[in-house]
């Protein structure tokens, strides 16, 4: 698995992003173990970095979709630093990556993706990867919208957990977090 993680790391330096190796390789072991059937959910995303993590990590697991979740004009957060379109180089690094076939792009906003989620997938979800606004409320209606799709014991994990947001929804000083819905 070591050559595995290292293939993964030399195809996402040359991703631009926010999310460091170590973040990378934790998103990899995560996606490679939920269970086959389940559904695994990227909310956010820039140009595919943590993407292609994920979509590795499955690879060599249980072979699960990966559902990448983003408006198509980008993120709040995004918008307003002017970078509000990454739609291109996104679906160009997944293919350069070769996880074209493994993930399934959506330009919608997480909200509606929630809202038509049971009837337009219907999979239950064994991870969800929370990469999207830093916004407290933002944060909160994302999880609240998505628990009902959790399968027990799901995993959520939340970047920039030492932000505003995603730190009081969890409760860490950290910036990445995990948590095991009950």
């Amino acid at each position: 698995m070591t050559s595995n993680i290292e293939t993964v790391r030399q195809l996402t330096s040359q991703i631009d992003g926010f999310l460091s190796d170590d973040e990378g390789e934790l998103l990899y072991r995560l996606a490679r173990n939920v269970p086959s059937g389940q559904a695994i959910v990227e909310l956010g995303r820039f140009k595919g970095k943590s993407t292609v993590w994920l979509a590795k990590g499955t690879e060599s697991g249980q072979k699960n979709r990966v559902y990448s979740i983003a408006p198509a004009a980008g993120s709040k957060d995004r918008i307003s630093g002017g970078n509000n379109n990454t739609s291109t180089a996104f679906l160009t690094n997944l293919t350069k990556a070769g996880v074209h076939d493994t993930v399934v792009a959506l330009a919608i906003t997480s909200d509606n993706a929630a809202k038509l989620w049971k009837k337009n997938v219907g999979l239950k979800v064994g991870l969800l990867w929370v990469n999207a606004s830093r916004e407290y409320e933002d944060v909160k209606k994302t999880l609240l919208s998505w628990k009902q799709y959790l399968v027990p014991g799901a995993i959520v994990a939340l970047h920039n957990c030492d932000q505003p947001g995603p730190a009081q929804t969890n409760n860490h000083n950290i910036p990445f977090c995990l948590a095991v819905p009950v």
